[in-house]
């Protein structure tokens, strides 16, 4: 049982879903930002240097990739255990291929989740890796979790899909989510979803009308907080 918050350490090197995983955080009472970083080497400087913060997080939330490599999330579990042995890290990704969550799990991950899951989601999992549980996003265990629990060794609970706006279409919500949180550009969303630049404008211009939005910011905290100020 958790009795006081869990501190919270994100390594994301892209702003939009830095500051989205921070929100969503800090909106949980029972989870705490112990900090937020762009690498895995200033992940663990702050570790080693705690600065006025707690000695070390509970729980780190990791992207699998990173400016420093496609899989620099999973190549930074090992030196984040040296330095933070009693850290649980959980991986969050845009990305849930089986070679990418097995390499996750292999390399000593304590759950995968998409990066859109809405605050109680992400607060559910770091509440549940803390307690010694590893953890998947439903959309990722669908193809995987037979696979993941022949592992043997890990409790696997599956988180419940996000709730979200029931005017978008799935194809509209995930081109939203790679626009506004995950901060890649129209060019970038295009060649992750092999659709073409102009339906990827088009779909945001829909999520706009849907969402009551009139900019990427506007979207963004709908996305974040449920709805534009």
């Amino acid at each position: 049982m958790i009795e006081r918050p869990l501190q919270v350490l994100i390594v994301d090197d892209d702003y939009y879903a830095r500051e989205a995983l921070r929100a969503l955080v800090a909106r949980d009472a029972r989870t705490r930002v112990w900090h937020a970083v762009g690498s895995i080497s200033q992940a663990l400087e702050a570790v080693s240097i705690p600065g006025d913060r707690p000695a070390a997080p509970d729980v780190v939330l990791l992207d699998v990739r990173l400016a420093e490599g496609e899989r620099a999330g999973i190549d930074g579990i090992a030196p984040l255990r040296l330095v933070a042995p009693d850290t649980r890290v959980l991986i969050t990704s845009v990305s849930a291929d089986d070679g990418t969550v097995l390499a996750a799990v292999k390399a000593g991950a304590d759950g995968y989740v998409w990066k859109n899951e809405t605050a109680e989601g992400i607060a559910n999992a770091v509440v549940a890796v803390a307690e010694g549980r590893f953890v998947l996003s439903r959309s990722v265990a669908d193809g995987l979790l037979g696979t993941v629990s022949s592992l043997g060794s890990y409790a696997t609970e599956v988180l419940p899909e996000r709730r979200d706006y029931a005017e978008l279409t799935e194809n509209v919500r995930k081109t939203l989510y790679l626009y506004c949180v995950a901060g890649l550009s129209a060019k970038e969303i295009a060649d992750e979803l092999q659709v073409s630049v102009n339906t990827v404008n088009s779909r945001i211009k829909a999520a706009y009308a849907a969402l009551g939005a009139s900019s990427r910011s506007d979207a963004f905290r709908c996305m974040v907080e449920g709805a534009p100020s």
